[in-house]
């Protein structure tokens, strides 16, 4: 069934908004396995639209849709069987800076929000359904291009979202990163050991800025009612960091874009992104 964001979005919010922004670090970096082997699902191709790119140049990089992937995502067909939210702040399919291929998701916020004066968020995000829902792994792969980092410490940028709707299993964490290049795990899954968490310091891989970067985060747990697991960040095939204690749910969402759930007034951005998959069997790789 298709995911509606009319009725989950005022859930995640108050989610979003309500949870606490900082709790103990963790830098535990242990190995992580080389995942299970493929399976024989198929990408989602999208539905077109009847939009066409904004300009410049066409992508020279590329990237591959493995038949393991639960779907891949090149922007190239518009918004097609996404949806949509956004806040002071603008989220469209076009051609002024693709990876790959002619398009990217480009993403850009709006400067002097601060949630202090009551302004909310300056965020936007495309959102879809998980099918089947997370069981015990999960693995990501974009290609992320920032103009800049967060202009304030205390400001978060995210890219990623696993949410899970339902009544009985609502919550969900979020992947970030912060003005140090570090990566950070907004954990609001409303399990024990909840919170926030970051990478380093000192951080001896982070996110880059002004280039493509191939950014994965892997997210496991033991079994399929394990409530706690990890999540690893991989940048350009290198791992960055792992996130331990996790607060893991049957996720049932997944959301991409970028921007800042608590904005402190320096919230300008411009991100592009492009070559989004989801496996649910094994890393997807930058290539």
């Amino acid at each position: 069934m298709r995911f509606k964001a009319t009725l989950l979005l005022p859930l995640a919010l108050l989610a979003l908004g309500a949870m606490p922004a900082c709790s103990g670090d963790s830098d535990d970096d242990k190995k992580p396995d080389a995942g299970g082997s493929p399976d024989s699902g198929t990408p989602d191709s999208g539905t077109p639209d009847s939009g066409t790119p904004s300009g410049g140049d066409g992508g020279t990089g590329t990237a591959s849709c493995p038949s393991h992937a639960l779907f891949c995502e090149t922007f190239e067909n518009g918004q097609g069987g996404w949806d949509e939210q956004k806040t002071h702040a603008t989220i469209t399919a076009d051609g002024t800076k693709p990876h790959t291929g002619s398009r990217s998701l480009h993403v850009v916020t709006e400067d002097g929000i601060d949630e202090k004066q009551g302004e909310g968020e300056a965020i936007a995000r495309w959102i879809r359904s998980l099918s089947p829902t997370f069981s015990t792994q999960l693995f990501v792969r974009a290609h992320v291009f920032m103009s800049s980092l967060p202009g304030d410490f205390g400001q978060m940028g995210t890219f990623f979202v696993l949410f899970s709707d339902a009544g009985n299993d609502f919550g969900g964490f979020e992947l970030q990163v912060i003005q140090d290049t570090g990566f950070a795990l907004d954990d609001w899954s409303a399990r024990n050991g909840q919170g926030w968490n970051r990478q380093g310091p000192p951080v001896n891989l982070g996110m880059s800025t002004g280039r493509w970067v191939c950014l994965e985060w892997e997210v496991r747990r033991p079994t399929a009612s394990s409530t706690h697991g990890t999540t690893t960040v991989y940048v350009d095939g290198a791992k960055a960091h792992e996130f331990t204690e996790i607060g893991m749910r049957s996720f049932n969402t997944f959301m991409v874009g970028y921007g800042f759930v608590h904005p402190q007034g320096p919230s300008a951005s411009e991100t592009w992104i492009d070559n989004v998959a989801v496996s649910s069997t094994q890393r997807i790789g930058c290539e």
